[in-house]
């Protein structure tokens, strides 16, 4: 028993490592960019420890920075992470024991895209040893990389610090880019999010939070409406 739970636990670091490697280079940029807005560093690492959301923190930081109210940011930050509620529901039907609360809570805190992707593929009912190796080590890296980029904002100058934070932005471009090249809906659906955005903002002076979130929401019933399911993977 304690050999295979040993086995599984080397398994999910295993599977686990390419994520830490993205997830600390991706931090390493979160980190820079809580630094440039003026929080301290057990601040930032505290909202990695907490958040364990990429798209999250960034959308989170770039609102605070923005000025919006902390409901605003809670709220948004809310509804976008939203999707990890159904991931995290999808992956308690491959658990092996599905009754443990412990295990069902790490298995609910630490699910991410790339780590529902890997668990979901696996093909078979996943331990909680397994599951225990690869939340944990995505988990190191995203934190970890948290505090290196922070630190490196100490001796880095200005110019690199704004263009690491830029990265990001690049690197959400890529998977737009990606996903319009599939299917051109994906560009429909940011037309309607930004140009309502936008709108809001320049034209009635909403709040950026506020504008944000009914953006969003409005863009996600329009996407379900010229979606077909074959296309949205349900």
């Amino acid at each position: 028993m304690a050999n295979n739970k040993r086995k599984d636990a080397l398994e999910g670091i295993k599977d686990g490592f390419p994520i830490f490697l993205g997830y600390f280079t991706t931090a390493l940029a979160f980190g820079l960019l809580t630094r440039t807005s003026g929080l301290r560093f057990v601040e930032g690492i505290l909202i990695s420890l907490t958040n364990y959301s990429g798209s999250g923190q960034f959308l989170m930081m770039n609102l605070f920075n923005a000025g919006s109210f902390l409901l605003e940011i809670v709220i948004s930050v809310f509804f976008l992470n939203t999707r990890y509620i159904f991931m995290a529901s999808s992956l308690y039907t491959h658990l092996e024991n599905p009754k443990s609360i412990a295990g069902r809570l790490m298995c609910g805190f630490g699910t991410t895209d790339e780590i529902f992707a890997v668990a979901a593929l696996k093909g078979k009912k996943l331990t909680y040893s397994y599951m225990a190796g690869i939340v944990f080590t995505s988990y190191a890296g995203w934190t970890s990389g948290t505090a290196m980029g922070y630190i490196a904002g100490t001796f880095l100058p200005d110019v690199i610090q704004k263009a690491a934070v830029i990265t990001v932005y690049a690197m959400f471009a890529s998977l737009l880019g990606s996903e319009s090249r599939k299917n051109a809906k994906a560009l429909l659906v940011l037309l309607v999010s930004a140009g309502l955005n936008s709108m809001l903002i320049l034209l009635f002076g909403v709040g950026t939070g506020v504008s944000f979130l009914i953006s969003m929401l409005a863009a996600t019933i329009f996407g379900c409406f010229i979606y077909t399911d074959e296309e949205a993977g349900v």
